[in-house]
């Protein structure tokens, strides 16, 4: 069976964002896995997780230290341009201390970095590695901290 379209999700499934159907996060206690695909659709509860900046590397780049990931969102298409892994996550640091810490990151691991945009609250950097794989980070406050989306595309 060939799949045309497939969508995973891992995370609170408290509201979609606007749009593009990420997880979105505000619980500590536990989550779930979707799955969307032609046909067939399915969400299962899943005991909380607790994965942070060890346990992701992005071709050398990891998670801002500390971080907590709240979500995973997995798309996949028959056409290559739609693929995409969305990371969420939520920091008790400062949004500048995580733009400056994926700047520095970026920078050494040699991925190229365009000039940074905003969207709405967020700060959004835009980062290419050598093989030409793009990386979307998007930093917002949250309270005293930060949450936002590491975003790869295909």
């Amino acid at each position: 069976m060939l799949l045309t379209a497939c969508e995973v999700k891992v995370g609170q499934d408290d509201k979609a964002d606007a749009g593009n159907g990420a997880a979105a996060s505000s619980a500590d206690n536990g989550g779930q896995v979707s799955l969307d695909i032609p046909g067939f659709s399915a969400k299962v509860d899943v005991p909380a997780t607790s994965l942070g900046s060890d346990d992701m590397d992005i071709d050398g780049l990891r998670l801002y230290p500390g971080t907590r990931v709240t979500g995973v969102d997995v798309k996949a298409a028959g056409d290559a341009s739609a693929n995409s892994v969305r990371i969420s996550y939520a920091s008790a640091d400062a949004p500048d201390k995580l733009k400056a810490y994926y700047e520095a990151a970026a920078k050494d691991k040699g991925f190229t970095s365009a000039p940074s945009t905003r969207e709405g609250a967020a700060d959004v950097l835009n980062l290419t590695n050598a093989k030409g794989k793009k990386v979307r980070i998007a930093i917002e406050p949250a309270g005293t901290g930060s949450k936002g989306a590491l975003t790869i595309l295909d």
